[in-house]
């Protein structure tokens, strides 16, 4: 059994954090293909203070309005990181819903999307009462609400219909879903449908991200204009 939580508050046990679009399936990917971590910072500056520290071996990912910020190495796409080179290196994934997702205090977290989906629900099935959070809750994104639903039937044989899975038999093809999303609708926008494509895929990635740390970055000590947080994603093994 799983229980899924629209709201923003503490998980009881394990959380399983459900993102597919924008950032949730490039951070998956990342590890699948032998980065060494993924950090999820909240803006650009942030994520400039991250590759200080970590050096040579870092991989700054993000984008404003389709384009990556000044010298980052690239733009959160799954079509281009497939042919990218990402083994060993220490990616900064510039993601502010994915960021804004979890809690600071919260420790035993993993990421669900699509693209991980097999590996995600044998882990899931070995943890005493997952609950699963679509990102953006309380206002969850659509295509993390679809995931979400994904997940809740694959766990749960019978029970009262909720919201996620009511979704899922609206939107029950995952490529469809997307694209009717707001944030599938930006990227068709800026004529990226292919991204969507490669989100919709199903079991492709064999890895769960889990959150390894949460790192605190005070407005004052940082000049920033509120205090950040950044989080820390490794790949999970037994």
């Amino acid at each position: 059994m799983c229980r899924v939580d629209l709201c923003l508050r503490p998980a009881p046990g394990p959380l399983f954090l459900v993102e597919v679009l924008p950032a949730g399936s490039v951070l998956t990917l990342l590890l699948a293909q032998g980065a060494q971590e993924v950090w999820v910072a909240p803006g650009p500056k942030v994520a400039r203070l991250l590759a200080q520290e970590l050096g040579r071996e870092a991989l700054l990912l993000g984008e404003v309005e389709g384009f990556p910020p000044e010298g980052f190495h690239g733009r959160v796409s799954l079509v281009e990181l497939e042919a990218t080179e990402v083994k060993g290196k220490r990616a900064i994934l510039v993601a502010p819903m994915l960021n804004a997702s979890l809690l600071p205090e919260e420790k035993e977290v993993y990421l669900a999307g699509f693209r991980n989906a097999k590996a995600a629900l044998e882990l899931a099935r070995s943890l005493p009462s997952p609950t699963f959070r679509p990102a953006g809750a309380p206002e969850p994104l659509l295509s993390a609400l679809v995931a979400t639903g994904f997940f809740q039937k694959k766990l749960a044989q019978e029970g009262p219909p909720t919201l996620a899975t009511a979704l899922l038999k609206a939107f029950p093809d995952p490529q469809e879903a997307l694209f009717q999303s707001p944030e599938g609708q930006a990227l068709h926008r800026e004529g990226r449908t292919e991204e969507l494509a490669r989100a919709s895929l199903i079991g492709v990635d064999p890895v769960v991200p889990r959150l390894a740390e949460t790192r605190f970055f005070p407005k004052e000590a940082f000049g920033l204009t509120q205090d950040r947080f950044a989080q820390r994603f490794v790949p999970w093994s037994a």
